[in-house]
């Protein structure tokens, strides 16, 4: 993995997540990563974790955790997402403009210290934004249609493989509910005066499957919780969802598997575990961008790889300007739409790639500006 950013690089990082979840209505987080970015104390625990996980991310889901996790402090009235949790009225929160959040979050970590160390030290972000199945619903629908086969679908970087679960959740964009009956419901904006909708059939799945160096295991109570504080607590309606995930995998008698490995190394060994008569679908979202450059590429090298042996739809969802190893086309008509764009390379023995920008989107599914497969 890269090496780990400098105090100077983190402080930056800080500014951008900052800039970034302010755009987003994430004002709390907005107001703390902007005092953290300021803060040498605060960016010395960010230094502690491993390098692929200096990231703002990692210090705001440690804190997050303990406070879902019970611990008694005032920051937790300025968290909607802990005060539902705790079975409080999540509108009672203390808004941003009531008590500096960023005076409450630096006290907590001051207070806490040992704990939100060790948990820098020894966590990974784990995000599974069940919401960019908006996006990764479609897209595989798209590939299906385009084939007589089911299809079989890996999950790069899946944590505890809730959107490998894309066919089971229910789709709100806007005119009436596709995809199947679920307690969980993703609502997208469509954008763009003349976007085509996306296809909503459901795709025949032969298999499903995830890789992730470190699994979360659904049924674990330690790991879901940590999965659930690395949603942000501005957006409750995403923890919800998430929550909603959560406990719809758990309840099920064939969970999606995960397995414990390197996206790089052991594409090609769980490949050869799947049928062979499927068609195969590789897909990530915002997973490459924890990746240097040169291991973006070794991904794309592992992926032709595969499909020199067999047809590959590769889809994945991330953030251009992260994922300069990847093949990145450029926006359509010229004009980015969002921080995320959506990617589908086809790939078959003997054939050169088809490399296709499906939408762009916003990093957690809120909105998807579809284009599809055609030009």
């Amino acid at each position: 993995m890269r090496d780990g950013p400098g105090a100077d690089d983190l402080a930056d990082q800080f500014r951008r997540f900052a800039a970034g979840a302010g755009r987003d209505g994430a004002t709390r987080y907005a107001r703390i990563c902007e005092g953290v970015a300021s803060d040498e104390t605060l960016l010395e625990l960010v230094a502690g974790a491993p390098p692929d996980q200096r990231r703002p991310n990692i210090l705001l889901a440690a804190v997050h955790f303990l406070l879902l996790s019970g611990v008694d402090d005032p920051l937790a009235a300025c968290y909607p997402t802990v005060l539902a949790w705790r079975d409080e009225d999540p509108g009672s929160a203390r808004p941003p403009g009531a008590a500096d959040p960023f005076a409450l979050f630096a006290a907590f970590c001051s207070r806490h210290r040992r704990a939100v160390a060790q948990l820098v030290a020894t966590r990974a972000t784990q995000t599974n934004e069940v919401g960019r199945c908006t996006a990764i619903f479609p897209a595989l629908s798209a590939v299906a249609s385009r084939v007589d086969t089911p299809i079989a679908v890996v999950d790069l970087g899946a944590s505890a493989g809730l959107n490998l679960l894309f066919d089971r959740y229910a789709y709100d964009y806007g005119d009436g509910l596709v995809g199947t009956a679920s307690p969980v419901v993703l609502r997208c904006e469509l954008r763009g005066g003349a976007h085509r909708p996306p296809p909503a059939e459901l795709p025949a799945v032969a298999a499903r499957v995830g890789i992730d160096r470190r699994p979360v295991d659904v049924r674990d109570d330690d790991q879901a919780l940590w999965l659930l504080a690395c949603q942000w607590p501005d957006h409750l309606d995403r923890f919800e969802g998430a929550s909603r995930a959560l406990s719809l995998a758990r309840s099920m008698s064939d969970p999606p598997v995960v397995r414990r490995g390197d996206a790089v190394e052991d594409l090609a060994p769980v490949v050869a575990t799947l049928p062979a008569d499927a068609h195969l679908c590789v897909l990530h979202s915002w997973m490459a961008a924890y990746l240097t450059t040169q291991e973006q590429r070794a991904l794309a090298d592992a992926v032709s790889h595969v499909a020199s042996t067999r047809p590959v739809s590769w889809i994945f969802a991330e953030a251009p300007y992260e994922v300069p190893g990847l093949p990145m086309p450029p926006a359509r008509g010229g004009k980015v739409r969002g921080a995320t764009a959506v990617v589908l390379v086809d790939q078959a023995p003997g054939l050169e790639p088809g490399v296709r920008r499906l939408a762009d989107m916003h990093a957690h599914g809120r909105w998807l500006h579809w284009y599809g497969t055609g030009d």
